[in-house]
């Protein structure tokens, strides 16, 4: 099965539930933000064979601790840190632990988690 990738969001697209503008359209992120995923996700399936991954959760770190944003993260998730600084670098990895992440984020930072299906 082939995999479809996400759509970015443009004006004319913001809305439908089929790319991830509408389906994170209840989330306080900025359509710059929306895209950030979209890539990120793009970039998974870029580098994998089979399967496809799901988007856990999308939030703003709240703390420098790896584990008090994480409570939903299991064992073998994919956890991307994205920056809006560009002095640092985006960061990923994977769950090794549940509900810690194997990357240490900074508050404000965007976090998405992935999980394999």
């Amino acid at each position: 099965m082939a995999t479809e990738k996400l759509q970015r969001v443009t004006k004319a697209n913001v809305g439908p539930r089929n790319n991830v503008g509408g389906a994170l359209n209840n989330v306080p992120v900025t359509v710059q933000d929306h895209n950030k995923v979209v890539d990120a996700v793009n970039l998974l399936y870029d580098n994998q064979t089979e399967g496809g991954v799901i988007i856990v959760e999308t939030k703003t770190c709240t703390a420098a601790s790896t584990t008090t944003d994480f409570a939903n993260v299991k064992v073998g998730d994919t956890i991307i840190v994205l920056s809006d600084d560009a002095s640092e670098a985006n960061k990923f990895g994977t769950a090794t632990t549940a509900g810690t992440s194997p990357v240490t984020p900074v508050v404000d930072h965007f976090i998405i988690i992935l999980r394999s299906v």
